[in-house]
């Protein structure tokens, strides 16, 4: 019988049919919060245990530890919309993409690439466990929330949030498209 670790307040991550786990302010490589070390264990359980498991962008990156990779500051802040380099015949489509992030992972080993931006990698696969830099699961407003919650983020990287609140109007509908096409093809087997 497989026995997951001891996990300190987090459940048996075997009594779901899935885990996903999103985005956050903190950087799994540099914050102090213990929550961070037990989310890592809690997915490297949930993996270990066959769970499904989708991590996005904080998450990709608690995912991607969790399975042995590195998660360190990356080479440039990344927000707005971009496109992918993508593997033919995979689950993401190029894009474009909303990203806003200052970390990344590396893939870790025995997993799939699953595409690129000109600063890095943006996603893997491996088994049934998938983590993603970028926010397929945003629309229009989550982004307006962010562009308003994150003004001083978005001058201090030289980012025009009329501008980004101008693109993400006209690509949101068919990024929110895309997003449903990818979250169905990582549910196929």
């Amino acid at each position: 019988m497989l026995r997951a670790p001891a996990l300190s307040g987090w459940p048996d991550p075997r009594r779901y049919g899935a885990v996903v786990t999103l985005g956050s302010d903190r950087s799994v490589h540099a914050s102090p919060d213990p929550w961070i070390a037990e989310e890592v264990r809690f997915l490297r359980a949930a993996h270990d245990a066959g769970v499904p498991v989708l991590g996005l962008c904080f998450g990709g990156q608690a995912l991607a530890a969790a399975l042995g990779a590195t998660v360190a500051r990356a080479p440039c802040v990344e927000i707005g919309w971009i496109e992918l380099e993508v593997p033919s015949g995979g689950p993401v489509e190029p894009g474009p993409w909303f990203t806003w992030h200052e970390d990344a992972f590396t893939l870790p080993a025995g997993a799939t690439e699953l595409g690129r931006s000109a600063a890095g990698l943006q996603g893997f696969r491996r088994g049934s466990s998938t983590g993603l830099q970028f926010h397929p699961e945003v629309d229009a407003a989550i982004i307006g929330r962010w562009v308003q919650d994150g003004g001083r983020a978005l001058a201090d990287e030289g980012v025009d949030a009329a501008s980004l609140l101008e693109r993400t109007a006209r690509l949101a509908p068919a990024a929110e498209r895309r997003a449903m096409a990818l979250f169905d093809a990582l549910l196929r087997p």
